[in-house]
């Protein structure tokens, strides 16, 4: 079974950033969404930093992660702060943000008000496919 893909603006924007790993991302990404759960790491309370539980990654080099939550799980996790899944059928991956360890794991809320992304319902209607969005950039 192959998930539903949805991107947050804060992944896309990372995803222009990072070009030249374009295609090491868009082979975990096709990979996370046949099975989220396979070589991926569930993700907790991180010590001094942000409240991921509910949330995984995945890893693409020895410094670059993919952060994302699965629906059918994050719903589930009362304590997650990220799940955008309203709307939203549980077969589906939400990515939030890509990039280097360290950058990651420190998403700032700042860079995008969720609250008020999801209350526009941006965060339903940001969904690009991913082969989309990577023809896009190829332009």
């Amino acid at each position: 079974m192959t998930y539903k893909v949805e991107l947050t603006p804060l992944f896309e924007k990372n995803l222009r950033r990072y070009r030249s790993m374009r295609k090491h991302i868009q082979r975990h990404v096709n990979q996370v969404s046949a099975d989220p759960y396979q070589d991926t790491e569930r993700l907790g309370k991180q010590a001094g930093g942000l409240d991921l539980r509910g949330c995984r990654s995945v890893r693409i080099t020895r410094n670059f992660r993919i952060l994302f939550v699965v629906c059918e799980e994050c719903r589930r996790v009362p304590e997650c702060r990220f799940c955008f899944c309203e709307g939203l059928p549980d077969e589906t991956v939400v990515f939030l943000t890509v990039g280097p360890h360290e950058r990651a794991y420190a998403m700032r809320e700042e860079e995008i008000d969720y609250a008020v992304a999801q209350e526009r319902s941006d965060l339903r209607g940001f969904g690009h496919r991913f082969g989309h969005i990577m023809a896009k950039e190829a332009d």
